[in-house]
């Protein structure tokens, strides 16, 4: 690390490197896309002087990041209180036996006043968080439900499978095609009064119905938060070799696969249900899955429809009502069910017993 240069990236500086295209050059890597970078100065719950961002480059390149995301809690005792989210923690194979990590890691903290939540407790990150003044709260299981032979999967738990890599790629697109079809046919509505529609935002009608719904919720809902949340505009994506950017980008934002897909539900004129997912590949992350408890069958049934049409054939969520549903309902290959907790730093004067993260909470994909 003999070129080591460590940066604090605040909401003030973001702009100011968005102006003078400082990481999106090709010169050195860029931390995020510039889509992103552009999409993280339009949260409004991020003052100037927010750091959105530590990293460190070895000469051009990134070899450690933490990146933050500014937003308000409210406590038991409805509080609000302002939090960062300390969304990725990241450092090169090549220093991960260095002090760099804990040091970046630090410098976060310090910069944030250490009133840092992070929304789930990876296994490589437990060791560290155990020695921190950290709390556990919010414990609640991750769903990953896969719904074909996922040759990618099946490669990276034994790496010998790549013998037979072209006949279990034909397994995959086969047990893809006979699943969708199956599910599909479970997934029909046997009813004319129910409709959905994809949307790329929320309206006023909408977000009467989510604010209902969000009410309880640890992170304050808006209409303007909700939006800004799934703008499809944070995403540079690639629909032919012109779109590709001429710079190399650490978290991912870049893909030729990669949206959000929000759906309405009514019942005749009535909203009864709002999907929102995250499409990245054959991935179908659960952003918002909010429904009326009389049409939660309807609901359930549109998101697999929305999963087989995006041509997903993996469906991630941390609802346990939800996860169990679909897995007692439709037919699936495989899935992996693993226990999540949450963090809270003690200096954040905050009680959150029995307080639960959702889905649509600290969900910035």
């Amino acid at each position: 690390m003999n070129n080591l240069e460590v940066i604090t990236l605040t909401k003030h500086k973001l702009e100011d490197a968005i102006l003078n295209n400082t990481f999106w050059n090709g010169k050195i890597d860029a931390p995020f896309s510039k889509n992103k970078a552009k999409w993280m100065l339009k949260n409004d719950r991020a003052n100037p002087d927010d750091t959105l961002a530590v990293f460190a480059y070895d000469d051009k390149k990134i070899i450690a990041l933490v990146y933050l995301v500014p937003d308000f809690i409210t406590t038991n005792n409805n509080q609000t209180k302002k939090v960062f989210w300390s969304q990725r923690w990241w450092v090169a194979d090549k220093y991960k036996d260095t002090v760099l990590s804990t040091y970046i890691k630090q410098l976060s903290l310090n910069a944030c006043k250490n009133n840092v939540l992070v929304k789930f407790l990876g296994d490589n990150t437990k060791a560290y968080y155990k020695k921190q003044p950290f709390t556990e709260f919010s414990k609640r299981k991750r769903y990953i439900i896969i719904f074909s032979l996922d040759y990618e999967l099946l490669i990276y738990k034994k790496e010998s499978l790549k013998k037979a890599a072209s006949l279990i790629k034909l397994a995959d697109r086969f047990s893809r095609k006979i699943i969708a079809t199956l599910n599909r046919s479970k997934a029909k509505i046997n009813s004319n009064s129910i409709h959905y529609k994809s949307v790329s935002s929320i309206n006023d009608e909408l977000w009467l119905f989510l604010n209902k719904h969000c009410a309880k919720d640890i992170i304050p809902k808006s209409e303007a938060y909700i939006n800004w949340q799934i703008d499809n505009n944070q995403y540079h994506v690639i629909n032919d070799k012109y779109d590709k950017p001429d710079y190399k980008c650490l978290l991912g934002s870049i893909s030729d696969k990669m949206y959000n897909s929000n759906f309405i539900i009514k019942n005749n004129d009535e909203i009864v249900g709002f999907i929102s997912g995250f499409v990245s590949n054959n991935r179908f992350i659960i952003r918002y899955f909010i429904t009326d408890k009389n049409f939660y069958n309807e609901c359930v049934k549109v998101l697999i429809e929305a999963l087989i049409d995006a041509e997903c054939t993996i469906l991630q969520t941390e609802n346990s009502v939800l996860g169990d549903y679909v897995m007692s309902n439709f037919y699936k290959v495989y899935a992996d069910v693993k226990p999540l907790v949450s963090l809270i730093h003690n200096d954040i004067d905050a009680d959150m017993n029995n307080v639960m993260v959702t889905d649509q909470d600290g969900n910035f994909f």
